[in-house]
């Protein structure tokens, strides 16, 4: 039998990164407080599931997979799980909720999980010619016939073009409801500025490169050799969503500056004392009127664009008139909405989940955190109280 040796270059250094990498970010929205947030969730099972895809992929290349071959292909079925993931962490990241029936958006996963159990049960030996025939070509190892027949329906000799086919479909899904989000919000597909959901935008790009990269190396390369072009984009991916969440984090979030510290801020301000009433006004009216707050997706961007005032004049008067920031000020108003909610006795049947969504929280618990800041008690509490 031939033997394969143990081989390690710079994508395997990659690869390998992406692995830790996409494990770490699993642990991280996987843990017990952040997955009650749908959208987190799902990244989530996204990261892991990439992970472990590459992880097969990085055995394979290096050379290491010969020395475990009886996990052989153990990614294959994981891998049709990618496209749903993403839709449902696009969908859920947008609306705040899982799309209806997630499982039948699997069910592609657990009908391959099942037939690969064929190709599971084979001999050692067999799968040590399936590997060397695939994965190092140039040995000139030949398939013979087998005993356990690993692929009855002839199927896997086409599952790559069943994964690009499925990939395609849900990008082409995914691609149109974020191009539906940007114009409810008046905006371009390829706005800058609106950060949450620009970054849902360019995930879906990046994903249509793995596609793109997908269907270039099952055309050029022979086999499976040129599989690790394919795990190191999504190792870049990865790398991506790692930046992303650093970017958001509140750990590198300025703190509101003080009214000395806002009012040097401004102080070559050339907006006039008329027209920051002027624009307070407007500000007002969106946000007790139109009631603009209760959009998930609200940002200095979006209420520049509705008043065609520039973000650092709506921002200045925010500070300057409210003594607030933007998403203080955005906070307070939900809040004070949802005080509203609870002490509204014909609601009653609303849970605090539901008054958090209709106020424009993704998420029960930043709802709770941001409640307890302004009013020092929980929103069962305050419903609760005489």
């Amino acid at each position: 039998m031939n033997q394969v040796s143990v081989q390690v270059d710079l994508f395997a250094a990659i690869i390998f990164l992406g692995v830790i990498q996409g494990l770490f970010l699993s642990f991280f929205f996987l843990g017990t407080k952040v997955r009650r947030k749908p959208s987190n969730l799902y990244l989530g099972l996204l990261m892991l599931v990439l992970a472990l895809v590459i992880l097969e992929i990085f055995l394979n290349h290096t050379g290491y997979m010969y020395r475990f071959l009886r996990i052989d292909n153990f990614s294959e079925p994981l891998a049709f799980a990618v496209p749903p993931l993403m839709f449902c962490y696009i969908y859920s990241a947008v609306n705040g909720k899982s799309p209806g029936k997630v499982w039948l958006h699997m069910l592609p996963m657990f009908f391959w999980l099942v037939y690969s159990i064929w190709y599971f049960i084979q001999p050692l030996d067999l799968k040590q010619l399936h590997y060397l025939h695939y994965h190092f070509p140039d040995m000139g190892v030949e398939l013979p016939d087998v005993p356990y027949r690993d692929d009855p329906l002839k199927l896997r000799r086409i599952v790559n073009e069943l994964l690009m086919f499925q990939l395609t479909a849900y990008l082409l899904v995914s691609i149109l409801f974020i191009r539906g989000t940007f114009r409810s919000l008046g905006l371009s597909f390829f706005s800058k500025g609106e950060r949450p959901i620009s970054w849902l935008r360019n995930f879906i790009l990046l994903m249509f490169a793995i596609l793109v990269t997908l269907v270039a190396v099952k055309t050029i390369f022979e086999a499976d050799i040129g599989d690790y072009l394919i795990a190191s984009l999504i190792s870049l991916v990865i790398y991506a969503t790692a930046f992303n969440v650093v970017r958001a984090s509140d750990f590198f979030r300025e703190n509101v500056p003080d009214q000395m510290k806002s009012k040097q801020k401004y102080e070559k301000s050339g907006l006039q004392e008329e027209e920051k009433k002027l624009i307070l006004q407007q500000i007002q009216r969106l946000m007790e009127d139109e009631k603009d707050f209760k959009n998930p997706l609200v940002s200095l961007p979006l209420i520049s664009k509705k008043l065609n005032t520039p973000v650092h004049h709506i921002s200045q008067v925010i500070n300057e008139k409210l003594g607030k920031s933007f998403f203080e000020m955005i906070a307070f108003y939900r809040i004070e909405e949802a005080k509203r909610l609870l002490q509204d006795h014909s609601r009653g049947q609303l849970t605090v989940e539901d008054v958090a969504d209709e106020v424009g929280y993704n998420s029960k618990s930043a709802f709770n955190r941001s409640f307890k800041n302004l009013t020092g008690m929980t929103p069962s509490a305050f419903r609760g109280r005489p």
